[in-house]
């Protein structure tokens, strides 16, 4: 049954064609405070960042309007704001006239990102072709439009937070969804917003916007807003601010608008919270001691519902929203496709990336070649790979709950291999790796752990080989996807009987036009599923079989470029021991014309 529920999942996929914040590179510059502006709180080492343009004079504390209901904000120790109202810095941007009146929201049935939506994020190169005006993603493109749309049931707040400050500061217009103000936006049975909000928490996994990440001290975070707020809404960039759980598992977005001086070095940075329509809420900022602290939670007695970190920890970031505004680097897009469709291209020493994306609930550790590892080990987070980054999604509606591994950023240049470990689990999880470069994308998914065990996932950073072995009977599913001048593929291969310490390995060699199957080492004879799936400008052509015998040291070349097309057979040449020699050539049938519905 496992076997016909994973091969129609394929086969849905490829018919239909579908596939955060991370550290960065350097933060941005920072810049002094002009002697007059308000109030400078952080040390001398901890300037604000630069605005655009320098911010007026303030002589005098900024008053803040009254809620809409006349009533303040409300109190209570559990981060609503019972605030002054007289504020050090003020950007002008109030939660009940200018935030959502929505929460934020998981996996509800929304619509997230369309092709269409990728297309305008990276260009026409994210687009196989484009039919009727309607853009067709990549096969590597549907991959990671995949990632970006599970990872987002976990919360949207990262769009909010982002969209909530476009409206405020008129980059976006509300009524292109439906109503003149924010507060009056519904997100029900509204497409148009829904695909917004899920346009903007996609820019928290791209560049330039990843890179644009300002990291410094608590008192830095509070120096920078001053500054931003002083110069206005079009005199300064903006930011999303960025909480983290102290080992990353776990993020949340929300939106600054004021600085308050509590006295005493005490510092409240005014935020809308998406969770919390409406509400004045604040994060705290001990100058003094370069802590900050925010509860996330209705009952402060919840020590799990607070986020809170040090001048050490990097867990309150600010991330830019001008980098945003332009069109992406693709990070699935071939560079010779980005030259092709007028894209844009990387500068010369510029670094590529494999990402790594992890679905369930085991821990990834990566591993290079010289025995360094980003990751998990014994459940503390490494990273010894120089140049690797990794990236936690900012979710927000059960943050308190999410387990959520980064998504790890590894140098093409880097040869690695992947542990999927157990030994954290209280019970048997079901997981999916999936690792997405230029051009290419592998995925291994049916990956049932047992608490304890770790199997481990062979890749080649330019995507041509990908080899799973098993501590366990289970049947994976294996995955490859590329790119090509001549056409677009897709590879499916299922194990559906592997003994426990086997390995599947598939290499992929685009020059020549084949795929091979191996199970090398292995002490029991396979047997094995194949789907191929072929777009070029005609359209596509699915190829399947099943029952595909493999003894041990077998290989097995699958020649797909000389496949004809749907209904047609496939040639497999095999190569009986594995000595490099085809010993007999097979015209195996394709039994998946149509795609199950």
């Amino acid at each position: 049954m496992r076997k016909h529920l994973r091969l129609t999942r394929l086969l849905l996929a490829l018919a239909l064609l579908l596939v955060i914040a991370a550290c960065g590179d350097e933060p941005a510059a920072d810049a002094p405070i002009p002697e007059d502006t308000a109030v400078a709180v952080a040390p001398a080492d901890e300037e604000p960042a630069p605005a655009d343009e320098e911010p007026a004079p303030a002589d005098e504390p900024t008053v803040a309007p009254e809620r809409g209901d006349g009533s303040g904000a409300s109190s209570g120790a559990d981060g609503s704001a019972d605030t002054s109202g007289t504020y050090a810095s003020d950007l002008g941007f109030r939660p009940d006239a200018n935030g959502f009146s929505f929460e934020n929201y998981g996996g509800q049935g929304e619509t997230n990102l369309t092709p269409s939506d990728v297309q305008r994020l990276f260009g026409d190169q994210a687009c196989a072709t484009i039919q009727d005006g309607q853009c067709i993603l990549t096969p590597p493109g549907e991959q990671w439009l995949q990632q970006i749309n599970q990872a987002m049931n976990g919360g949207h707040c990262e769009g909010m937070a982002v969209l909530s400050n476009l409206l405020y500061t008129g980059q976006v217009d509300a009524n292109s969804f439906g109503a003149a103000s924010t507060p009056e936006l519904q997100i029900a049975g509204n497409e148009p917003l829904q695909r917004e909000i899920a346009y903007w928490w996609a820019t928290q996994a791209t560049q330039p916007a990843r890179s644009g990440i300002v990291q410094q001290t608590p008192s830095g975070v509070v120096n920078t807003l001053l500054t931003s707020f002083a110069a206005g809404p079009s005199g300064s960039d903006q930011y999303a601010l960025g909480i983290y759980k102290r080992d990353f598992t776990g993020g949340h977005a929300i939106t600054p608008y004021a600085v308050e001086d509590r006295g005493n070095g005490i510092y409240w940075i005014l935020v809308y919270d998406n969770n919390y329509p409406g509400q004045a809420r604040a994060v705290e900022v001990d100058t003094n001691n370069d802590t900050w602290s925010y509860s996330g939670s209705t009952n402060p007695a919840e020590a799990e519902g607070n986020y809170e970190g040090d001048a050490s920890t990097t867990t309150l970031e600010l991330a830019p929203i001008g980098p945003r505004l332009g069109q992406q680097e693709c990070p699935f897009c071939q560079g010779q496709a980005s030259a092709r469709a007028g894209g844009m291209m990387l500068q010369a020493g510029q670094t590529q990336y494999n990402e790594i994306w992890l679905e369930g609930d085991a821990d990834l550790l990566i591993t290079d070649a010289e025995g360094r590892s980003v990751g998990f080990r014994d459940g503390v987070f490494v990273n010894e790979i120089d140049g690797s980054l990794s990236n936690s999604n900012k979710f927000g509606v059960s943050v308190w709950d999410e387990n959520a591994e980064p998504v790890y950023y590894i140098p093409t240049s880097i040869d690695f291999t992947i542990s999927i470990d157990g030994s954290r689990l209280t019970e048997p999880s079901n997981s999916t790796v999936t690792m997405i470069g230029p051009g290419y994308a592998l995925e291994v998914s049916d990956i049932i752990l047992d608490p304890g065990q770790v199997d481990t996932l062979d890749v080649s950073p330019d995507g041509s080989l990908l080899s799973y072995r098993t501590e366990s009977g289970e049947t994976p599913f294996l995955l490859v996807a590329v790119e090509t001048d001549a056409a677009d593929y897709q590879f499916g291969v299922y194990g559906e009987a592997m003994a426990p310490g086997e390995a599947l390995n598939l290499s992929l060699d685009t020059k020549e036009g084949w795929l091979s199957v191996d199970s090398i080492d292995n002490s029991e004879a396979g047997s094995y599923s194949l789907v191929v799936a072929r777009y070029d400008d005609t359209g596509e052509q699915v190829f399947g079989a099943t029952g595909i015998e493999l003894q041990p040291d077998d290989v097995v070349y699958v020649d797909y470029l000389l496949w004809p097309g749907n209904g047609e057979p496939m040639a497999l040449d095999v190569d009986y021991g594995g000595d490099g020699t085809v010993d007999e050539t097979l015209q195996v049938d394709d039994v998946t014309d149509e795609f199950a519905q």
